[in-house]
């Protein structure tokens, strides 16, 4: 009997228990569904994940030496080593994106035998040329310091002068603006620092013209007229310029046609010159006070007395005891800009062309007072372009430039430049009467102390 219970214990009991233990386990997959399918896929991937191997070369069969393979979708890459050669743990079938400057990105499947992974040259990368010394050359080919800035981005901000679209766009190069009056705020570049002590200016050419003295300057030349302009900085890109080329040189491209249907582009753009926060000056109220304050800490007796120090204060008496603040009663809040241009270009396989015309005025920040004449700084400016290339035969292009500028200015008929104004502003004393009252002039010989 005690074999018999033993063998019911551990046969039949044994059974349940075993019965019980696997519908337990069916109720957690039941609960848990796609875990089955999950593992299977795990334990699937990693039976198929081994190192890939391959070759990465271009067109010409040459091996491509530091070319990215990375896994898609993961964090796992490498290079080529020097003989092109790559290595790479990556399941069969997964997608490996080989990528390398100068050639177009590729993705391709890994295999278990070993790759060979072919790269097209990116033709949008290599067509693009750098404009160097009497001539251009393939960007990717350049070895000189060359800085070089598109007419996208020239046109950009509204600026009167090509000078002032230079600052920031380019390394290396820096400008000096030492003025604000319309048609002479032009900036000085300066590459690399000044290198020369008397003339450190670069040179300039236009289309291979140098510009020289007296003919039309930079600051002339409309931005929607410009292709690009490069900054050759270093001797080895300004060596053919001899000793000119010490200040660095600026190569300026206009655009010309091409060959296609006429294209016309015309821009006008309206812009609010306002002046930069003037030097808050003391009233004629806080001027007096303080100037009697400095007397008496001095020892000296007062120069305003009490009655007129408060004529100042409630400005009950204009005419006698003003408060004029000059920066406000002559200069306006802001001004206008206004920029226009019309360009048309196109051409055949004979002729190409590019015609454009320009016109810019800015006006002045100085009030006029209805006057019947104009005292204000003004600046009126009309650009004309007309760039020709003719084949004449296969092997000969004759190109035709014609170009040029008509401004004019108008300025105060004062003594000096313009930042004489400006410092006679604030050395003005603010009890010091403008001479005009509510449009009338203001005569008196009366000494108030």
């Amino acid at each position: 009997m005690k074999n018999r219970s033993d063998l019911n214990l551990f046969g039949c009991r044994g059974r349940s228990r075993w019965l019980f233990v696997a519908a337990l386990m069916a109720a957690v997959l039941v609960a848990v569904p796609g875990a089955l399918p999950v593992a299977a896929a795990e334990a699937a991937q990693q039976q198929q994940k081994k190192v890939v191997k391959g070759t990465v070369v271009d067109g010409n069969g040459e091996t491509v030496i530091g070319a990215n393979i990375i896994v898609e979708g993961q964090t796992t890459g490498t290079i080529t080593d020097v003989d092109g050669n790559f290595r790479i743990e990556a399941p069969v079938g997964a997608n490996l994106v080989i990528s390398f400057i100068g050639y177009e990105t590729q993705t391709v499947k890994a295999t278990a035998g070993d790759m060979k992974i072919v790269l097209k040259e990116d033709s949008q990368v290599l067509a693009e040329v750098e404009v160097v010394a009497y001539g251009a050359q393939k960007k990717v080919t350049v070895t000189g310091a060359i800085a070089s800035v598109k007419a996208e981005e020239l046109t950009r901000t509204p600026v009167s002068s090509v000078t002032q679209t230079l600052a920031g766009q380019m390394t290396g190069v820096s400008s000096i603006q030492s003025s604000g009056e319309p048609g002479a705020d032009g900036a000085t570049i300066y590459i690399r620092g000044q290198a020369s002590f008397n003339d450190s200016e670069p040179l300039i050419q236009i289309d291979g013209v140098v510009m020289e003295e007296g003919t039309m300057t930079i600051n002339d030349i409309d931005p929607e007229e410009i292709e690009s302009i490069s900054i050759l900085k270093d001797a080895s890109a300004t060596a053919v310029f001899g000793v000119r080329g010490a200040n660095g040189v600026i190569l300026i491209t206009t655009k010309r046609g091409a060959q296609g249907k006429a294209k016309i582009s015309v821009n006008v753009s309206t812009s609010l010159l306002t002046p930069t926060k003037p030097v808050e000056m003391a009233n004629s109220y806080e001027y007096a006070t303080f100037h009697n304050l400095m007397q008496t800490n001095d020892g000296n007796e007062p120069l305003f007395s009490d009655a007129v120090i408060e004529k100042f204060r409630t400005h009950s008496d204009p005419i006698l005891f003003p408060d004029t603040d000059w920066v406000d009663y002559m200069m306006k809040d802001y001004t206008l800009q206004t920029k226009a241009n019309v360009n048309i270009s196109g051409g055949n396989k004979r002729v190409r062309y590019f015609f454009s015309g320009g016109y810019y005025k800015q006006g002045g920040l100085f009030k006029e007072f209805d006057l019947p004449y104009d005292c204000n700084y003004t600046y009126h400016r009309f650009n004309y372009r007309s760039n020709l290339d003719i084949n004449v035969t296969p092997t000969t292009v004759v190109s035709a430039n014609i170009s040029g500028s008509v401004y004019k200015t108008t300025k105060p008929n004062v003594s000096g430049n313009s930042s004489d104004i400006f410092k006679n502003l604030y050395y003005s004393s603010p009890f010091v009467s403008p001479g005009i009252v509510d449009g009338k002039y203001i005569l008196t010989s009366v000494e108030v102390r």
